[in-house]
């Protein structure tokens, strides 16, 4: 059992996001419990849960600190209530569907200390089920305005294998600075799951704040475990998301410049959800999309007034596809 740690102590706080883990929420609880790391808290931020994931970590996991919800609100809320309880210097976000090795929490602490000019990290992450093969080893961000998993699907080789910057983490298994939510914001919840992190890592290169790929720390993940990959909700959401992240985020410069490959992108969608049966729910994702417009500009206006970075120095770190 994890021992308690004095307040003033914690150096990281672990925030677990869970609605209807109790399949895998154990899993994840039982790996930090094996952490090498002391002075740290886990606190789990539950979504409304009905199917018993709440009830079990009351009773089986008394160290966690339990935050419930009265519905389920959403990853960016739940991951932003995450931050208000922490304790730590470091936050570090992880799914419940993920298992971690018992130095990761620690690997990541010292590689962000040994990169003070970084105000984020991310993790190696292999499939559960598959563990030779890359979940994700950073986000990457494509021209036509959307994440990724760099990496995702390859067999591990040794190709990512070295720490260097990458474009951002993935809010899967990533730890920030407490005090890059002061400068950046904290989660966009409107987006409510996928992508979210996505406009953080972009905000946060806007702003000079880097990020670094630290392949010492490695977990396992389920991945889209709670709602399920190419589910209509996941569709829905993701594919409305990514005009948020394109509406916010994006110089007139770089939509003009990136037009085409936005265009192109958009007609790719149109035709691969069709083909399965999902075309009405890519078209009310961009419907509702645009019913946002509005407040999503007026965040573009805050995000644009005060980024710091010029469109160069982004652009480098784009994938031009």
């Amino acid at each position: 059992m994890i021992e308690s740690v004095e307040e003033n102590l914690i150096q990281a706080s672990v925030v677990v996001p869970n609605w209807n883990g109790l399949k895998f929420v154990g899993m994840c609880l039982d790996s930090l419990a094996k952490t090498t790391m002391k002075a740290f808290e886990v606190i789990v931020i539950d979504n409304g849960s009905v199917d018993g994931s709440r009830e079990l970590i009351e009773e089986k996991y008394p160290w966690v600190r339990l935050v419930k919800l009265p519905e389920n609100m959403g990853f960016a809320i739940a991951c932003n209530e995450g931050i208000k309880a922490s304790r730590g210097e470091y936050i570090c976000l992880l799914n419940n569907d993920i298992e971690v090795e018992p130095d990761w929490l620690e690997k990541l602490v010292v590689g962000m200390e040994r990169h003070p000019e970084c105000g984020m990290g991310t993790s190696k992450m292999m499939f559960l089920h598959d563990r030779e093969s890359f979940y994700n080893t950073g986000d990457l961000f494509h021209a036509w305005s959307a994440g990724g998993g760099r990496g995702q699907g390859e067999k591990d080789v040794g190709q990512f294998d070295t720490e260097e910057y990458v474009f951002g983490a993935c809010a899967g298994a990533g730890i920030y600075r407490k005090s890059l939510f002061e400068t950046a914001g904290v989660f966009d919840e409107d987006f409510f799951i996928f992508a979210e992190d996505v406009d953080l890592n972009m905000r946060c290169q806007l702003l000079g704040l880097q990020c670094v790929y630290l392949p010492e720390a490695k977990v396992y993940h389920i991945g889209t475990a709670t709602v399920g990959l190419y589910s209509d909700r996941y569709a829905y959401l993701c594919k409305r998301n990514d005009i948020f992240v394109l509406i916010k985020n994006y110089s007139l410069r770089m939509y003009f410049k990136y037009f085409v490959s936005i265009l192109r992108h958009q007609f790719r969608d149109v035709t691969y959800f069709t083909y399965r049966g999902q075309g009405w729910i890519l078209f009310k994702s961009k419907i509702d999309a645009l019913k946002m417009l509005l407040p999503m500009l007026y965040r573009r206006w805050k995000i644009q007034s005060t980024r710091t970075i010029p469109d160069t120095e982004i652009e480098s770190l784009i994938i031009k596809d």
